[in-house]
Protein backbone atom coordinates (compact mmCIF):
# COMPACT_ATOMS: atom_id res chain seq x y z
CA UNK A 1 0.00 0.00 0.00
CA UNK A 2 1.30 3.39 -0.73
CA UNK A 3 -0.77 5.14 2.06
CA UNK A 4 -0.25 4.05 5.93
CA UNK A 5 -3.83 3.09 7.09
CA UNK A 6 -5.14 1.66 10.71
CA UNK A 7 -8.07 -0.04 11.74
CA UNK A 8 -10.01 -0.59 14.91
CA UNK A 9 -10.38 -4.55 15.41
CA UNK A 10 -12.03 -6.03 18.05
CA UNK A 11 -11.43 -9.74 18.96
CA UNK A 12 -13.23 -11.32 22.40
CA UNK A 13 -10.00 -10.09 24.09
CA UNK A 14 -10.01 -6.49 23.58
CA UNK A 15 -9.69 -4.18 21.25
CA UNK A 16 -6.35 -4.20 19.23
CA UNK A 17 -5.56 -0.86 16.71
CA UNK A 18 -4.03 -2.59 12.97
CA UNK A 19 -1.90 -0.54 11.50
CA UNK A 20 -0.44 -0.77 7.89
CA UNK A 21 2.81 -0.27 7.53
CA UNK A 22 3.00 1.72 4.04
CA UNK A 23 5.28 0.79 1.31
CA UNK A 24 5.30 -2.51 2.48
CA UNK A 25 4.70 -5.79 0.51
CA UNK A 26 1.36 -7.60 0.84
CA UNK A 27 3.31 -10.85 1.48
CA UNK A 28 5.87 -8.59 3.83
CA UNK A 29 6.42 -10.15 7.59
CA UNK A 30 6.01 -6.24 8.70
CA UNK A 31 2.96 -5.73 6.72
CA UNK A 32 1.17 -4.80 9.64
CA UNK A 33 1.90 -3.68 13.35
CA UNK A 34 -0.53 -4.06 16.19
CA UNK A 35 -0.91 -2.03 19.03
CA UNK A 36 -3.39 -2.28 22.43
CA UNK A 37 -6.23 0.16 22.14
CA UNK A 38 -7.13 2.61 25.41
CA UNK A 39 -10.42 2.05 26.16
CA UNK A 40 -12.07 5.85 23.95
CA UNK A 41 -10.08 4.57 20.84
CA UNK A 42 -13.28 4.20 18.87
CA UNK A 43 -13.84 7.84 18.78
CA UNK A 44 -10.77 8.09 16.79
CA UNK A 45 -12.35 5.17 13.96
CA UNK A 46 -14.96 5.62 11.10
CA UNK A 47 -16.01 2.03 12.40
CA UNK A 48 -15.05 -0.95 14.60
CA UNK A 49 -14.85 -3.79 13.09
CA UNK A 50 -14.76 -7.41 14.61
CA UNK A 51 -12.21 -10.06 13.87
CA UNK A 52 -14.31 -12.30 12.13
CA UNK A 53 -15.41 -9.61 9.61
CA UNK A 54 -11.64 -8.07 9.09
CA UNK A 55 -10.58 -11.27 7.37
CA UNK A 56 -12.13 -10.20 4.24
CA UNK A 57 -10.61 -7.20 4.64
CA UNK A 58 -6.98 -8.95 5.42
CA UNK A 59 -7.07 -10.21 2.00
CA UNK A 60 -7.79 -7.00 0.44
CA UNK A 61 -5.11 -5.27 1.95
CA UNK A 62 -2.47 -7.88 1.16
CA UNK A 63 -4.03 -8.03 -2.31
CA UNK A 64 -3.65 -3.45 -2.26
CA UNK A 65 0.08 -4.03 -0.96
CA UNK A 66 0.89 -5.84 -4.11
CA UNK A 67 2.54 -9.36 -4.16
CA UNK A 68 5.10 -8.21 -6.64
CA UNK A 69 7.80 -10.31 -5.26
CA UNK A 70 5.95 -13.69 -5.18
CA UNK A 71 6.53 -15.40 -8.97
CA UNK A 72 4.15 -18.39 -8.13
CA UNK A 73 1.40 -19.60 -10.40
CA UNK A 74 -1.87 -17.33 -9.71
CA UNK A 75 -3.24 -20.23 -8.36
CA UNK A 76 -0.73 -21.07 -5.58
CA UNK A 77 -0.66 -16.78 -5.06
CA UNK A 78 -4.14 -16.82 -4.42
CA UNK A 79 -3.55 -19.45 -1.33
CA UNK A 80 -1.00 -17.98 0.06
CA UNK A 81 -2.45 -14.32 0.24
CA UNK A 82 -5.10 -16.36 2.12
CA UNK A 83 -3.08 -18.07 4.28
CA UNK A 84 -1.25 -14.90 5.28
CA UNK A 85 -4.94 -13.34 5.75
CA UNK A 86 -5.33 -16.12 8.11
CA UNK A 87 -1.85 -15.98 9.84
CA UNK A 88 -2.34 -12.31 10.35
CA UNK A 89 -5.87 -12.81 12.07
CA UNK A 90 -4.46 -15.47 13.99
CA UNK A 91 -1.66 -12.67 15.30
CA UNK A 92 -4.08 -10.36 15.90
CA UNK A 93 -6.18 -12.38 18.05
CA UNK A 94 -2.98 -13.87 20.44
CA UNK A 95 -1.73 -10.17 20.75
CA UNK A 96 -5.07 -9.21 22.14
CA UNK A 97 -4.78 -11.79 24.22
CA UNK A 98 -1.28 -11.22 25.49
CA UNK A 99 -2.05 -7.52 26.33
CA UNK A 100 -5.62 -8.27 28.33
CA UNK A 101 -3.05 -10.48 30.84
CA UNK A 102 -0.04 -7.84 30.63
Amino acid sequence: MSQAASYLVRTDSGDVIVSVKAGAGGLDDDLIQLQAAPTDAAAGFDMVTPLRAFGAKMVDIIELAGTAGFGGSATLREMLVKEKATQELKRIELFARSARVE
